[in-house]
Protein backbone atom coordinates (compact mmCIF):
# COMPACT_ATOMS: atom_id res chain seq x y z
CA UNK A 1 0.00 0.00 0.00
CA UNK A 2 1.32 3.32 -0.99
CA UNK A 3 2.40 5.46 1.99
CA UNK A 4 -0.18 8.37 1.55
CA UNK A 5 -3.12 6.26 0.75
CA UNK A 6 -1.97 3.93 4.48
CA UNK A 7 -1.74 7.72 6.11
CA UNK A 8 -5.34 8.30 4.70
CA UNK A 9 -6.38 5.15 6.06
CA UNK A 10 -4.77 5.72 9.42
CA UNK A 11 -6.79 9.15 9.34
CA UNK A 12 -10.21 7.72 8.45
CA UNK A 13 -9.56 5.24 11.09
CA UNK A 14 -8.70 8.09 13.98
CA UNK A 15 -12.17 10.23 12.58
CA UNK A 16 -14.31 7.54 12.66
CA UNK A 17 -13.48 6.48 16.33
CA UNK A 18 -13.40 10.37 17.60
CA UNK A 19 -17.06 10.62 16.18
CA UNK A 20 -17.74 7.31 17.91
CA UNK A 21 -16.06 7.87 21.16
CA UNK A 22 -17.98 11.25 20.76
CA UNK A 23 -21.71 9.41 20.48
CA UNK A 24 -21.26 6.67 22.60
CA UNK A 25 -18.34 6.50 24.79
CA UNK A 26 -14.90 5.02 25.14
CA UNK A 27 -16.33 1.59 26.83
CA UNK A 28 -19.14 1.52 24.42
CA UNK A 29 -17.28 1.58 21.07
CA UNK A 30 -15.63 -1.49 19.44
CA UNK A 31 -12.83 -2.03 16.96
CA UNK A 32 -15.86 -3.71 15.04
CA UNK A 33 -17.34 -0.48 15.00
CA UNK A 34 -14.74 1.51 13.96
CA UNK A 35 -14.28 -0.70 11.05
CA UNK A 36 -17.60 -0.51 10.18
CA UNK A 37 -17.69 2.95 10.55
CA UNK A 38 -14.48 3.26 7.93
CA UNK A 39 -15.67 0.70 5.40
CA UNK A 40 -12.94 -2.14 6.34
CA UNK A 41 -12.54 -5.55 7.76
CA UNK A 42 -11.49 -5.37 11.36
CA UNK A 43 -8.84 -7.27 11.07
CA UNK A 44 -7.72 -4.38 8.52
CA UNK A 45 -7.29 -2.02 11.80
CA UNK A 46 -4.56 -3.60 13.28
CA UNK A 47 -1.82 -2.99 10.26
CA UNK A 48 -2.71 0.75 11.95
CA UNK A 49 -3.41 0.25 15.81
CA UNK A 50 -3.05 -3.06 17.61
CA UNK A 51 -5.81 -1.86 19.77
CA UNK A 52 -8.68 0.10 20.55
CA UNK A 53 -6.38 1.81 23.47
CA UNK A 54 -3.90 2.55 20.90
CA UNK A 55 -6.45 4.24 19.09
CA UNK A 56 -7.70 6.28 21.47
CA UNK A 57 -3.99 7.39 22.70
CA UNK A 58 -3.75 8.47 19.54
CA UNK A 59 -6.33 11.04 19.58
CA UNK A 60 -4.61 11.68 22.97
CA UNK A 61 -1.61 12.95 21.80
CA UNK A 62 -3.12 14.81 18.90
CA UNK A 63 -4.94 16.72 20.95
CA UNK A 64 -2.37 17.76 23.59
CA UNK A 65 1.13 17.04 22.33
CA UNK A 66 1.22 20.39 20.32
CA UNK A 67 -0.18 22.51 22.69
CA UNK A 68 2.55 20.60 25.38
CA UNK A 69 5.37 21.75 23.05
CA UNK A 70 3.85 25.58 22.51
CA UNK A 71 4.15 25.70 26.59
CA UNK A 72 7.64 24.92 26.44
CA UNK A 73 8.80 27.32 24.27
CA UNK A 74 6.14 30.18 25.83
CA UNK A 75 7.67 29.71 28.68
CA UNK A 76 11.43 30.46 27.73
CA UNK A 77 9.85 33.76 25.78
CA UNK A 78 10.75 37.26 27.75
CA UNK A 79 7.21 38.30 27.66
CA UNK A 80 4.95 39.10 30.42
CA UNK A 81 3.17 36.29 31.66
CA UNK A 82 -0.08 37.52 31.17
CA UNK A 83 0.80 37.77 27.36
CA UNK A 84 2.15 34.19 27.16
CA UNK A 85 -1.48 33.06 28.52
CA UNK A 86 -3.07 34.67 26.11
CA UNK A 87 -1.16 33.30 23.33
CA UNK A 88 -1.22 29.39 24.52
CA UNK A 89 -5.25 29.97 25.05
CA UNK A 90 -5.60 31.38 21.66
CA UNK A 91 -3.19 28.65 20.11
CA UNK A 92 -5.04 25.81 22.33
CA UNK A 93 -8.56 26.57 21.46
CA UNK A 94 -7.88 27.29 17.45
CA UNK A 95 -5.71 23.71 17.59
CA UNK A 96 -8.64 21.73 18.85
CA UNK A 97 -11.51 23.64 17.03
CA UNK A 98 -9.89 22.10 14.06
CA UNK A 99 -11.35 18.66 15.03
CA UNK A 100 -14.25 19.11 17.55
CA UNK A 101 -14.99 15.53 17.88
CA UNK A 102 -11.36 15.02 19.65
CA UNK A 103 -11.89 17.63 21.69
CA UNK A 104 -15.20 15.40 23.14
CA UNK A 105 -13.53 11.62 22.93
CA UNK A 106 -10.35 13.02 24.70
CA UNK A 107 -10.35 15.85 27.02
CA UNK A 108 -14.33 15.62 28.06
CA UNK A 109 -14.49 11.88 28.69
CA UNK A 110 -13.32 10.20 32.21
CA UNK A 111 -11.55 7.09 30.14
CA UNK A 112 -8.32 9.09 29.62
CA UNK A 113 -8.11 8.99 33.31
CA UNK A 114 -7.20 4.82 33.35
CA UNK A 115 -4.35 3.16 34.24
CA UNK A 116 -3.58 2.44 30.87
CA UNK A 117 -3.04 5.81 29.78
CA UNK A 118 -0.73 6.88 32.12
CA UNK A 119 1.47 8.69 29.55
CA UNK A 120 -1.53 10.34 27.83
CA UNK A 121 -2.47 12.10 31.03
CA UNK A 122 0.36 13.40 31.67
CA UNK A 123 0.48 15.05 27.99
CA UNK A 124 -2.75 16.50 29.77
CA UNK A 125 -1.48 17.24 33.67
CA UNK A 126 1.64 19.26 31.35
CA UNK A 127 -0.94 21.49 30.07
CA UNK A 128 -2.89 21.82 33.12
CA UNK A 129 0.60 23.09 35.08
CA UNK A 130 1.69 25.29 32.48
CA UNK A 131 -1.47 27.49 32.42
CA UNK A 132 -1.17 27.46 36.38
CA UNK A 133 2.36 28.13 36.39
CA UNK A 134 1.35 31.61 33.88
CA UNK A 135 -1.44 31.95 35.77
CA UNK A 136 0.96 32.55 39.15
CA UNK A 137 3.57 34.34 36.91
CA UNK A 138 1.01 36.92 35.49
CA UNK A 139 -0.56 37.43 39.60
CA UNK A 140 2.80 37.55 40.99
CA UNK A 141 3.03 40.40 37.92
CA UNK A 142 -0.16 42.31 38.73
CA UNK A 143 -2.48 41.12 35.88
CA UNK A 144 -4.33 38.72 37.04
CA UNK A 145 -7.03 38.51 39.81
CA UNK A 146 -5.72 36.13 43.26
CA UNK A 147 -7.49 32.86 42.85
CA UNK A 148 -5.70 29.45 43.14
CA UNK A 149 -3.86 28.82 39.98
CA UNK A 150 -4.44 24.99 39.78
CA UNK A 151 -8.27 26.00 40.34
CA UNK A 152 -8.00 28.85 37.63
CA UNK A 153 -6.15 26.26 35.21
CA UNK A 154 -8.36 23.56 35.52
CA UNK A 155 -11.49 26.22 35.44
CA UNK A 156 -10.05 27.49 31.54
CA UNK A 157 -9.77 23.82 30.53
CA UNK A 158 -13.41 23.46 31.47
CA UNK A 159 -13.91 25.96 28.88
CA UNK A 160 -12.47 23.67 25.92
CA UNK A 161 -15.81 21.48 26.08
CA UNK A 162 -17.40 24.69 24.56
CA UNK A 163 -15.95 24.00 21.43
CA UNK A 164 -18.35 20.66 21.15
CA UNK A 165 -20.67 20.28 18.10
CA UNK A 166 -23.44 20.40 20.20
CA UNK A 167 -22.53 23.60 21.74
CA UNK A 168 -20.21 25.82 19.13
CA UNK A 169 -19.22 28.21 20.94
CA UNK A 170 -16.60 30.49 18.99
CA UNK A 171 -12.94 29.84 20.05
CA UNK A 172 -12.66 33.76 20.23
CA UNK A 173 -15.62 34.23 22.54
CA UNK A 174 -14.32 31.42 25.07
CA UNK A 175 -10.90 33.07 24.44
CA UNK A 176 -12.21 36.84 25.45
CA UNK A 177 -14.64 35.38 27.91
CA UNK A 178 -11.74 33.59 29.83
CA UNK A 179 -8.96 36.45 29.82
CA UNK A 180 -11.96 39.10 31.00
CA UNK A 181 -12.44 36.69 34.18
CA UNK A 182 -8.86 36.28 34.49
CA UNK A 183 -7.47 40.33 33.95
CA UNK A 184 -7.20 42.86 36.78
CA UNK A 185 -7.90 45.18 34.24
CA UNK A 186 -10.09 43.99 31.67
CA UNK A 187 -10.55 46.73 29.33
CA UNK A 188 -6.11 46.17 28.67
CA UNK A 189 -7.69 42.70 26.65
CA UNK A 190 -6.68 44.40 23.03
CA UNK A 191 -3.33 45.43 24.38
CA UNK A 192 -2.54 41.91 25.38
CA UNK A 193 -4.09 40.44 22.34
CA UNK A 194 -1.99 42.73 20.37
CA UNK A 195 0.81 41.83 22.20
CA UNK A 196 0.27 37.80 21.95
CA UNK A 197 -0.12 38.09 19.11
CA UNK A 198 3.50 40.02 18.30
CA UNK A 199 5.47 36.89 20.16
CA UNK A 200 7.80 35.16 17.82
CA UNK A 201 6.98 31.80 18.05
CA UNK A 202 8.70 28.98 15.75
CA UNK A 203 6.02 25.75 16.91
CA UNK A 204 4.16 25.28 14.14
CA UNK A 205 0.47 24.23 15.04
CA UNK A 206 0.09 20.50 13.05
CA UNK A 207 -3.22 19.77 11.57
CA UNK A 208 -5.54 17.49 13.27
CA UNK A 209 -8.55 17.84 10.57
CA UNK A 210 -8.40 13.77 10.89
Amino acid sequence: MPADAKQSTKARILRAAAELIAKQGYAATSTRDIAAAVGVEQPALYKHFSAKSDIFAALVRLALEWPGELADELAALPAPAVVKLHRMLRESLDHLHASPEVVVSVIATPDLWQDRFIAEQELAAKIEQALADLIEAAQAEGDVRAMNPTSASRLLQALFDALTPSLQVNPDEILEFAMIALLVEPARLPEISSAADGLDVRTTRPSIGI
